[in-house]
């Protein structure tokens, strides 16, 4: 089994920001291998651009990976599961949104074949916050729901961007 850590956006969120090492290490501790891939120019540069610099690290996505993206790391995800034929083990989209927020992001797209990024993961795991300052909120947590179905947990945890996340450690339990 295999996770795929998608940060949000650069240069504010790094490899090192946040609870991304965390739980890499966490699932790597529990025999999983697990990557933050670093996208120090996710948001600066097109979307192309960022999926082309992705398919140069010759990640492995199939039916025993797990995806976990956050804020614009889940438009990532998006993207991904877009393009692949095979269906992911699960998706954790942490602070995701797929709707404008007010924010500029070159991540997000006008739209979304949701139907196939549906199909391509067995089990979408949604989490977002009442209390999100760059709204990616409740509102957009429902909107991913309504398209992916899977789990909604909505909390008042910001931005989720706590070094130690003990609610996604939770989650992955399942895994270690």
């Amino acid at each position: 089994m295999n996770a795929i850590i998608f940060h949000g956006s650069a240069p504010h969120a790094t490899v090192d920001k946040f609870w991304y090492q965390n739980i890499a290490q966490s699932l790597t501790d529990s025999g999983i291998t697990a990557v933050v891939v670093d996208l120090p120019k996710l948001d600066q540069e097109s979307l192309t651009e960022t999926l082309i610099r992705i398919n140069e690290m010759n990640l492995v996505i199939d039916e025993d990976t797990i995806l976990i993206g956050h804020s614009a790391g889940t438009n990532i995800i998006f993207a991904l599961l877009e393009n692949i034929s095979i269906q992911a083990k699960s998706v954790y989209l942490i602070a995701g949104y797929s709707q404008p927020n007010g924010m500029r992001h070159t991540t997000l797209k006008n739209s979304y074949d949701w139907n196939k990024i549906k199909n391509n993961s067995k089990e979408f795991y949604i989490i977002n916050s009442f209390n999100d300052p760059f709204n990616c909120d409740e509102k957009q947590g429902k909107i991913l729901f309504d398209h992916l179905g899977g789990t909604l947990i909505l909390r008042n945890d910001g931005h989720f961007t706590k070094k130690n996340q003990p609610l996604l450690k939770l989650l992955l339990k399942q895994y270690t």
